[in-house]
């Protein structure tokens, strides 16, 4: 029986449910569903009271300030996190997706430019493609640009041989960002499935983590019962559903919907916000070379989840960095003529006059008024009946 799982059924299924059920399913999908004040107020009352460890919890609890706060908090944190962890690699995603459209222009453009301005043969390019992941793009530019500084290549076959390294250069880029995006995909995918584990909700509930499993099991029990209901009644069948496969498709179904984005601040990435933007907009224009280019990527996705630098703000670092790469992507000129206008550049040899600053003349300092003043000042009043 085929699965069909809607949003409002998963809402529907948990107002139906007791309150203690509804809570334990509301942190368990905290990642897509908020905790509502009125389950809050009841986790708060719900804590035991430490003054009555030894003997018998009093029957009437009164709700302490403190203690609606504290689960407000934890809840908000754990909310944050979780919403953070699977909103970091949906970014790379959506970055990878733009970045690889572009890559895919741009080497469109250079065998365009090849066949039609330089008057390469399909041979020639097959070639250049069979031979991209082996070669040595580095010592080739090096070694190209040294025959051109002595004068041992025309200018026409300079700009045809460096036009067919900056075909071979975003060949291996784009096979490297597929791999990136196949990667991100992966965890974006683990990511959305991810609830909170057993001592986190036992944290934000303020209660022992023994007295959680038989909570847990009623309230999945609940819900499943009646998630599998709605799939009776939409289509009626002798066959049976697995609960595991309901509580996957609740998780899928939930997937679905769109990622809210985070607020997140400048913590220090690259040492300074002018370093990083230097950097990300180096990255995202493709002039970094491929051991700079993999440090970087490393460095604006790593999750530290180390004692001293702390898992809480290692999602929020690569969110930063990311929301400022859409931005960047977003400012670029992506016309046909500014990407050809680009990869020209990127071929044209460094001519001798290029390299020699032209001094400018010297011309006198002019002072007006208040130069003059100025001097005047330091020089001080001169005594013309001492002339003689």
């Amino acid at each position: 029986m085929s699965i069909c799982i809607e949003f409002e059924h998963i809402e529907t299924a948990l107002k139906t449910m007791p309150v203690q059920s509804r809570t334990m399913l509301q942190l368990l999908l905290l990642q897509y569903i908020d905790v509502t004040q009125d389950e809050i107020d009841y986790m708060a009352t719900d804590q035991p009271d430490s003054r009555f460890m030894a003997g018998n919890q009093p029957l009437e609890k009164s709700i302490s300030l403190e203690a609606v706060q504290n689960v407000t908090s934890r809840s908000n944190q754990y909310k944050g996190y979780y919403r953070q962890k699977r909103e970091r690699p949906g970014m790379h995603v959506e970055f990878l997706k733009e970045t690889l459209a572009l890559i895919d222009r741009k080497i469109r453009i250079v065998e365009h430019m090849l066949l039609e301005s330089f008057n390469a043969t399909e041979e020639t390019i097959q070639t250049a493609r069979s031979q991209a992941p082996s070669i040595l793009l580095r010592q080739e530019i090096r070694k190209l640009d040294r025959a051109w500084d002595h004068e041992e290549i025309p200018q026409k076959d300079y700009q045809t041989q460096r036009l067919l390294l900056e075909f071979q250069a975003l060949l291996r880029r784009r096979a490297i960002f597929r791999r990136r995006k196949k990667i991100s995909e992966q965890e974006f995918v683990t990511a959305g499935t991810s609830s909170l584990k057993d001592h986190e909700i036992a944290h934000v509930w303020g209660i022992p983590l023994g007295s959680l499993a038989g909570r847990k099991v009623k309230a999945l029990e609940q819900f499943l019962t009646i998630m599998q209901g709605y799939q009776d009644t939409a289509s009626p069948s002798n066959e049976a559903t697995q609960p595991l496969d309901l509580w996957r498709e609740t998780f899928s179904t939930l997937a679905k919907r769109p990622i809210e984005r985070s607020l997140v601040d400048y913590d220090g990435l690259e040492k300074t916000e002018e370093l990083l933007m230097g950097k990300l907009e180096a990255f995202v224009s493709g002039i970094m070379t491929e051991p700079e280019e993999s440090k970087f990527w490393t460095s604006i996705t790593k999750i530290n989840d180390t004692e001293f630098s702390g898992s809480w703000a290692s999602h929020a670092r690569s969110i930063l960095a990311f929301q400022r790469l859409h931005a960047l992507m977003n400012d670029m000129d992506l016309s046909e003529e500014a990407l050809e206008d680009e990869i020209s550049a990127k071929i044209m040899p460094k001519l001798a006059d290029d390299q020699i600053a032209t001094e400018e003349e010297e011309k006198p300092v002019e002072l007006g008024e208040e130069g003059f003043g100025v001097i005047n000042s330091f020089i001080g009043e001169q005594d013309n009946k001492r002339r003689g």
